[in-house]
């Protein structure tokens, strides 16, 4: 105590205070100018480093050194109840009250402010379909696409991307509304009605600021004269706008739309890439037909043959085809498109899916999707492809600011939010997750509660919420399965889990340890499909947990062979495992078997790309898990247990992940004991939630309820 009453005394609390703020403040500056200034990643660790290293020093000089009106002086020298009392504490307490104040509107400013809409920003509403043929919305969706493509082009511009403008479709949500949630100050909406060989185009400029039209004009064209009308209207938009638009030599110029040579070969590209756009096996078949015809019609038209090859290669991945032969087809048609438009957004876009996907060369898709977004800053499926291959790179950061960018250019976009909300979890801010797949909820309810699930279930460890969450997502999708089995399975509901998905819950058989079942049935689904990643990752997987190591080295290593160069490998299906704990399983079984050096160098690759998810701020289970694994192969129980301590904390149910033959030498230890049986009380009480919930609080009760014997026994639990 009295310790503690001289560190008061002579101000080192203070001080410990101020330092803290002091540091956190300069690291949220630092990162704003790293940001700014393209400054390699290495700075901020730099920055913390100086940070902690001046910690323990500001807190010497604090004890030994007063703040006096005379200025810093010994301690010892100063008159205490004039330094101390009347003149220090007063004026440490004014620096630390002021800089938590700086820290709570930097903070406060970073979450909720986005500032005011720029002057140069628009959204272009999807174009009502007047025809009186539903079957026509994509023609009039097209329209309004290309006017968007070509307003993108335009520098100085902000143009919020398809997605977002054109979640409004059919909504009767007024126009300054519509420009408050995406963050414009213009809005384009229109009309098309196209009757026989006629078309009537009808547009208007909108300021949102002020409700009032800017321009507007109807426009009566055959359909061969459709590219004209759009060049008219996007001269007229830029004239409104008052837009400065040079070249070098100081011409005026606008950009231009690509036209096809005639309205079939358009109409038919316009149908396939709506297709595209509605992503799924069959719509791709479909617009590969469509699209295919629009090159027939007129081989000169550019960006039907780069559609084409994304519909092509995006076809190949939803039905595993015959990979070579979907690269030669993308290949030939991207090269047509590009030898016709050599800076087509849509042939770069399609270069950057194909490297990604079926090359497996994240560098260049990289490159493809940066040179598709410098064309076109609102392409949304080449800012989505770029994050991914940042992420499959280890590029983390990028990866994150990506996605913010993302949410900035298409604060509406489904597949934008649910990879957001996913970030967000992973980071630790639940609140803002949830916030997130709420709004999803309003676009896509199916995504939107599986968002929800996701966070509950695998980031904060609430097993019944995440089950709630994920009956609502079945009942939105019509589906079976999915969180729910795998929230029935964690807390040992194995009846129902089997009545769910009788063919596909074999893996069960591993709760129990009946390691011989479930290897049989994945080496049957291998041989049926022996390419597929799935089915080699689970046999893998499942021979490694039955300790038959030379058994699973080869499927591991096969995983491996298709990652990039000193990457981990992927797995098919993240919230079991993540890439750096098959990586050290990978490291496990190569040392069991004698291959210390090989050993190592997975375990380095694993270490590194945790190091870049820990620098991306991961907080999670899987980066405890990880962190674990890795203490455990460097035989370090101390740091081994303590990890696993962490990530029951941050939401660790699944009891297998005990159990991983990494963690042998740590079965006898009581702390390991302990917290298995920890666990063990954790998952009781979640299984009494979670049949509170499907007995008593069923929120889809017309899509799925347990069976009878399920709840027999079970008494409501009434609140007090």
């Amino acid at each position: 105590m009295r310790l503690i009453s001289e560190l008061k005394r002579r101000n080192v609390l203070r001080m410990a205070a101020l330092y803290v703020v002091a540091a956190w403040l300069i690291m949220q500056v630092g990162g704003v100018l790293i940001d700014l200034g393209n400054l390699p990643d290495s700075v901020g660790p730099v920055i913390l480093l100086l940070l902690i290293i001046g910690f323990p020093i500001a807190l010497v000089f604090s004890w030994f050194y007063e703040l006096t009106p005379a200025g810093i002086t010994l301690e010892k020298e100063s008159d205490a109840a004039e330094s101390i009392d009347q003149f220090s504490g007063r004026r440490l307490d004014f620096i630390v009250i002021s800089l938590l104040c700086a820290a709570v509107i930097l903070f406060a400013y970073d979450k909720w402010w986005t500032g005011p809409a720029p002057d140069k920003s628009i959204a272009v509403l999807s174009f009502a379909n007047r025809s009186g043929d539903p079957d026509l919305d994509y023609f009039s969706d097209g329209i309004s696409e290309d006017l968007l493509n070509l307003l993108a082009r335009v520098p100085g511009l902000r143009v919020v991307s398809r997605s977002s403008s054109f979640s409004f479709k059919g909504k009767d949500v007024d126009i300054p509304s519509i420009a408050a949630q995406l963050n414009v100050t213009h809005v384009l909406d229109g009309s098309v009605r196209r009757v026989g060989d006629q078309v009537r185009i009808t547009a208007q400029l909108i300021d949102a600021r002020t409700d009032s039209h800017v321009w507007s004009r109807p426009y009566d064209r055959e359909l061969n004269d459709i590219f004209a009308v759009q060049d008219e209207i996007s001269a007229a938009i830029g004239d409104a706008l008052k837009l400065k638009l040079a070249l070098a030599e100081g011409e005026p110029v606008r950009p231009t739309i690509i036209r096809a040579a005639n309205f079939d070969a358009y109409d038919a590209y316009l149908e396939g890439r709506e297709l595209i756009y509605l992503r799924g096996s069959d719509n791709m078949k479909a617009a590969v037909r469509q699209l295919t015809r629009a090159v027939r019609l007129d081989d000169e038209f550019a960006p039907a043959h780069a559609q084409l090859a994304i519909a092509t290669t995006l076809q190949a991945i939803y039905e595993d085809l015959d990979r070579e032969a979907a690269v030669r087809i993308a290949v030939q048609h991207l090269d047509r498109a590009q030898e016709l438009e050599p800076d087509l957004a849509e042939a770069h876009g399609g270069r950057a899916l194909l490297a990604q996907y079926l090359d497996g060369d994240p560098e260049d898709a990289i490159s493809h999707a940066l040179q598709a977004l410098a064309v076109n800053p609102s392409y949304m499926d080449a800012m989505n492809w770029l994050g991914i291959a940042y992420a499959s790179l280890g590029r983390y950061k990028g990866s994150a600011a990506n996605l913010e960018r993302m949410m900035v250019m298409d604060p509406l976009s489904v597949i934008g939010g649910a990879n957001y909300a996913e970030w967000l979890s992973m980071t630790g801010r639940y609140d803002e997750a949830h916030e997130v797949a709420d709004q999803l909820i309003v676009q896509s309810p199916w995504i939107g509660y599986r968002a929800h699930s996701e966070t509950s279930l695998f980031y904060e460890g609430r097993i019944a919420e995440g089950l709630s969450w994920g009956l609502q997502w079945n009942r939105a999708a019509n589906y079976d399965g999915g969180n729910v089995k795998i929230s029935l399975a964690i807390v040992g509901e194995y009846d129902e889990v089997h009545r769910l998905d009788p063919s596909g819950s074999a893996w069960l058989d591993l709760y129990d340890g009946r390691y011989d079942r479930v290897i049989a049935e994945a080496q049957s689904m291998l041989e049926l499909e022996p390419d597929n990643e799935f089915f080699t990752w689970s046999l893998a997987e499942f021979l490694y947990s039955a300790g038959r190591f030379d058994e699973a080295l080869p499927y591991f290593e096969r995983l491996l062979a298709l990652a990039p160069e000193g990457r981990p490998m992927a797995s098919p299906v993240t919230v079991f495992s993540s890439p750096t704990e098959i990586m050290m399983r990978l490291a496990h079984t190569r040392r069991e078997l004698g291959d210390g050096d090989g050993a190592q160098e997975a375990a380095d690759i694993a270490k590194l790309d945790h190091a870049a998810r820990l620098e991306a701020g991961e907080k999670n289970q899987y980066r405890y898990r990880t962190e674990a694994m890795i203490a455990a192969f460097e035989n370090d129980p101390d740091r081994a247990i303590a990890a696993l301590s962490s990530a029951v904390r941050h939401g660790m149910r699944d009891s297998l992940a005990l159990s991983d033959r990494l963690f042998d030498d740590l079965w006898e230890d009581r702390r390991f004991t302990e917290l298995q049986e920890d666990l063990d009380e954790i998952l009781v009480l979640a299984h009494d939630d979670v049949l509170q919930l499907i007995c008593f609080n069923n929120p889809t009760p017309d899509h799925w309820q347990p069976m009878p014997e399920t709840c027999e026994g079970i008494e409501e639990r009434r609140s007090p």
